[in-house]
C-alpha cells in the first residue's frame, strides 16, 4: 500500500538532514553548500477543500549562510575526488521548537533564534551561537537531551568522536577573536563542551536515549553500539564489575567522560551500523545495518544481539518509530518499507523514491507528515493519516486514529494486498531463525540467490536504462 505523495519542498540545493518543529508546521533543512533554510509546509498539507495546492507556490521562509564559509575536514582515507566544499550535514530542534542546532563537517556546531529565523526580515540577526572546532573530525549526527546535568547537545563526527555540550555554557563570551578561538578549541575541549568519548573508530551514525535519559546509545560504522551512563553520580561511581565472561570495558585514554561514563560497548557486529530506534516501551533496540538486516538488543543486555530481522536488499540507512511495534525503514534501494517487529512483517510501502537512496525519515507537528530525503533538492511529503486517523472508507486514503498498533498492522496488510504485482516492494523471502515466515533458503543479506517469494519493483533509474 502506498500513502498519498504530497506536493514536495523544493531547497535551493541538496538538503543533507530536515527537521520538523514539534509545533509549527515549519521545515529546517541542513544543505550541501552549509546554508539552512527554513520553509513553511502548511500549504502543502491536505485540506478539506477543493483547492489544489499550487506546485509554484514558494515555501522558503528564511535562507542563513551557517556553514558556508568554513573549511571541511575529511576522513585520511576519503578519496580527493570525493571532497567537496562546506555542508550543513545534521539539523535539529530543541522540544520547545525556540532554537535549531546545526552541525557541519568542518566540525563546527551552531544554534539559531527560530522565531527571528522564521521571517525574512530578521533571519540575518537570528545566529545565537557558533563554535568552531567543536569536534575533531566532520560532525555526522547530531542528538538532543536532557539528562542530570541540564539541556544537552551530542555530537558524533565522522571518526567516531562523541561529545556532549551543555547548551546553557555554549554561548557564553568568550575571546571574540576567531582565530584564537579556534587554536584554543584544537587544544582543549570546545567552549560548553562537558564529556569527550573516543570509543568508535568510525562515523557516529545515530542517537536515541530511554524515557529516563539514564542511558545514551550510539551506532557507529565500525559495527559497535556504544552505551553510555548519564545517570547522576555514575561518575564517582567504580566501575561495575563485568558479568561472568566478558571481559572489563577497556576506556581510550583520549575519553574524557565528565559527569557521565562508559558504560558497555556491544560485540562487534561486522557490518556498518547506520540507523536507531526505540520499541516495545523502550524494550528493544532496533539497528538498522548496511547488509539490510534489522538487529534487536534486549536493553540493558549489551553484548550480542538478541533477534534480527533480514529482508531488505540493500542497507537500511533510516528509521522512524510509528507506534511499539510498526516502523518505516528508508533503504539504499529508494522504498520506504511499513515493517512490523515482533512478530515480524512486512506491511507493505509508503513510497519510493525511483531506485535513489532514503536517507531521512522525520514526523512532522502532530505526526500528520512524513518528510523523506533522497539525492536531490526535494523534501518528499507523505499523508501520515493512515497511521493514526479513524474512518471507516475502504480507500488507500482509509484513516485510523486511535487504534492499537495490530489494528494499524491488520489495515495496512489488507491495503497491501489490493497492490499489483508491478507495483510491490522489492522485498526478499529469507529463511531465519526470526519470527519471518518463509520457505525459501535465500541469505540473510537479501541480495543474491533468492529464488520464489521475490517480486522485482522496477525503479525509475532501471525503467530509462532499459529503454536505451
Amino acid at each position: 500500500m502506498a500513502a498519498r505523495q504530497l506536493e514536495s519542498i523544493e531547497c535551493s540545493l541538496q538538503p543533507m538532514d530536515i527537521a520538523f518543529h514539534p509545533t509549527k508546521q515549519i521545515l529546517s533543512a541542513g544543505l550541501v553548500d552549509g546554508t539552512v533554510e527554513f520553509h513553511d509546509y502548511s500549504i502543502r498539507m491536505p485540506s478539506d477543500s477543493a483547492q489544489i495546492p499550487d506546485e509554484e507556490e514558494d515555501t522558503i521562509l528564511s535562507s542563513i549562510p551557517v556553514h558556508d564559509s568554513e573549511t571541511p575536514k575529511f576522513k585520511a582515507t576519503t578519496p580527493i575526488s570525493h571532497r567537496g566544499g562546506p555542508s550543513c550535514r545534521a539539523v535539529i530542534f530543541d522540544p520547545t521548537g525556540d532554537h535549531l542546532y546545526t552541525a557541519s563537517n568542518a566540525g563546527s556546531l551552531a544554534a539559531i533564534d527560530v522565531n527571528r529565523a522564521s521571517y525574512h526580515r530578521t533571519s540575518d540577526n537570528s545566529l545565537l551561537w557558533k563554535i568552531d572546532n567543536a569536534s575533531p573530525y566532520g560532525i555526522h549526527s547530531i542528538h538532543h537531551m536532557q539528562p542530570h546535568v541540564g539541556e544537552c547537545i551530542v555530537t558524533g563526527d565522522d571518526e567516531g568522536v562523541i561529545r556532549i555540550f551543555d547548551v546553557r555554557t555554549c554561548g557564553m563570551n568568550s575571546s571574540s577573536n576567531k582565530s584564537v578561538q579556534t587554536f584554543e578549541n584544537c587544544m582543549s575541549l570546545p567552549k560548553g563542551c562537558i564529556a569527550s568519548f573516543h570509543e568508535n573508530t568510525d562515523i557516529i551514525s545515530s542517537f536515541q536515549n530511554d524515557a529516563a535519559c539514564n542511558t545514551l546509545l550510539a551506532t557507529s560504522s565500525d559495527g559497535v553500539l556504544t552505551i553510555i551512563d548519564l545517570r547522576k553520580g555514575c561518575a564517582e561511581k567504580k566501575q561495575e564489575a563485568p558479568k561472568p565472561g566478558l571481559e572489563p570495558v577497556k576506556i581510550n585514554p583520549n575519553t574524557k567522560q565528565g559527569p557521565f561514563r562508559l558504560s558497555r560497548k556491544s560485540d562487534d557486529q561486522e557490518d556498518e551500523l547506520l540507523s536507531m530506534t526505540l520499541m516495545k516501551h523502550g524494550k528493544k533496540v532496533v539497528v538498522g545495518t548496511q547488509q539490510g538486516v534489522l538487529n534487536f538488543w534486549s536493553f540493558g543486555t549489551w553484548g550480542d544481539i538478541s533477534d534480527r530481522f533480514p529482508g531488505h536488499p540493500q542497507s537500511i540507512d533510516a528509521l522512524l518509530k510509528v507506534d511499539e511495534d510498526t516502523l518505516l525503514t528508508g533503504s539504499s534501494d529508494g522504498v520506504v518499507r511499513i515493517l512490523q517487529v515482533q512478530p515480524d512483517q512486512l506491511l507493505g510501502v509508503l513510497g519510493d523514491h525511483g531506485g535513489f537512496p532514503v536517507e531521512k525519515l522525520k514526523f512532522g507537528a502532530d505526526k500528520k507528515v512524513i518528510g523523506s530525503l533522497s539525492h536531490d533538492a526535494y523534501v518528499r511529503l507523505w499523508d501520515a493519516s493512515i497511521f493514526f486517523d479513524d474512518d471507516d472508507d475502504d480507500d488507500e486514503d482509509e484513516e485510523m486514529e486511535g487504534m492499537d498498533s495490530q489494528a494499524v498492522a491488520n489495515k495496512v496488510a489488507s491495503s497491501a494486498t489490493k497492490r499489483t504485482d508491478n507495483s510491490d516492494d522489492d522485498w526478499e523471502d529469507e529463511d531465519s531463525d526470526d519470527s519471518m515466515d518463509s520457505d525459501s533458503d535465500s541469505d540473510d543479506e537479501g541480495g543474491k540467490g533468492s529464488k520464489g517469494g521475490r517480486r522485482k519493483f522496477k525503479t525509475e533509474n532501471e525503467e530509462f536504462f532499459s529503454d536505451l
